[in-house]
């Protein structure tokens, strides 16, 4: 992939628009799939869960595909689509252009990674879905979709019993070449450096923050803390803690991270039930880039982590936390197994390939019942 994609816009990236040559295209005497997706906004869920295997799928002649926003909707995008996929989105709008395709007997997939329902109301992102009218629309992409395609088996489990039976979980990609064509920074062998990257985590690093304080007063200068994109309130401006602005590309953060060459990660989720939905996101960039972690006891990493051998799973409390940095602080060797055999995991199971393999096999070539 080259730069960014640009959502409802040309690019040589993305095929925007539709092509009575490539919706015409035969490959083996057979027509191709055409699949419509409509994307809410530019977004590394779109990038890495969408568009990289997608490019792959095209190249492999198994389908040909056009992206559009919300804004670019039209009747002949629907005229020309065996496949419509709507990612995110809890507008009337896209909703109505949504069930008009189902109606013309397209087969319609709702691609979510966040359960909206379940987020807090009294914080501005709960608000916004908390909203009557987008409420709703959520809602019925959810039970209305012939088929919704989530990251998380939780997540998928959650709607299998609320909201639609049909429902297809598996995580997003990797690309691998992205950091195969960086080096990582020479490691200082006398500090271990303990890092985090990811947006606000406030109340997940409720119990963990005092940890780290713990973890810094009793090694002091033998540790080193870096943040990327958030840092706790009370780490601000504190000895030995280092923070930088998050990137917004999505290729020069992953590149950046596997860059750090950090001796611990950090992933700390809540026990709440929007966590409890969300994807393996900490587990696929963290082992891909060769670093060690540590996660929380929640169903975004046990289904993934294997204790001891590809991560270290501990208890979402201040003394679960202490405990587990402090095994992986003073045990060089069992950093380095978690090291080789997390960046393994990945590679395995969240290659470009496999996701591409998952789409074909489990949305685009499912037969209708």
């Amino acid at each position: 992939m080259k730069g960014k994609v640009r959502i409802g816009q040309p690019s040589s990236d993305v095929h925007v628009g539709i092509s009575d040559k490539i919706v015409k295209r035969l490959r083996g005497g057979r027509k191709l799939l055409h699949v419509l997706i409509i994307s809410v906004e530019q977004l590394p869920s779109f990038q890495i869960g969408i568009l990289q295997p997608f490019l792959l799928l095209e190249k492999q002649g198994v389908c040909t595909f056009s992206v559009i926003n919300e804004h670019g909707m039209t009747e002949e995008h629907l005229v020309a689509a065996d496949i419509v996929i709507v990612q995110r989105s809890v507008k009337p709008s896209v909703y109505n252009f949504f069930k008009k395709a189902k109606k013309m007997g397209k087969r319609t997939v709702y691609v979510i990674d966040d359960y909206y329902l379940a987020f807090p109301p009294t914080e501005d992102i709960g608000k916004y879905y908390a909203e009557p009218s987008r409420r709703k629309t959520f809602i019925k992409f959810l039970r209305n979709a012939d088929i919704v395609k989530v990251d998380a088996s939780y997540f998928g489990k959650l709607l299998q019993r609320n909201h639609n039976s049909h429902v297809v979980y598996f995580p997003a990609s990797v690309d691998f070449t992205w950091i195969e064509q960086v080096e990582k920074k020479p490691k200082d062998k006398s500090v271990i450096v303990i890092g985090y990257e990811g947006n606000n985590k406030e109340r997940d690093f409720t119990p963990v923050t005092p940890a780290l304080l713990q973890i810094i007063d009793y090694y002091g200068g033998l540790v080193k803390l870096e943040f990327y994109g958030f840092v706790p309130e009370a780490l601000k401006n504190y000895p030995g803690v280092y923070y930088e602005m998050p990137e917004a590309d999505y290729r020069t953060f992953i590149r950046k991270l596997y860059q750090c060459n950090w001796d611990i990660g950090l992933a700390p989720l809540a026990d709440k039930i929007y966590n409890n939905c969300k994807t393996n996101n900490k587990f696929r960039e963290y082992a891909a880039c060769g670093i060690p972690a540590i996660y929380s006891d929640s169903p975004a990493y046990k289904d993934w982590v294997i204790q001891g051998e590809t991560g270290m799973v501990v208890p979402h409390t201040t003394e679960g936390w202490y405990e587990g940095l402090k095994q992986l602080i003073d045990n060089r060797s069992l950093r380095s197994k978690i090291k080789k055999q997390a960046e393994q995991e990945a590679r395995k199971h969240f290659s470009i390939e496999v996701c591409a393999k998952q789409w074909e096999e489990h949305i685009l070539l499912l037969k209708r019942k």
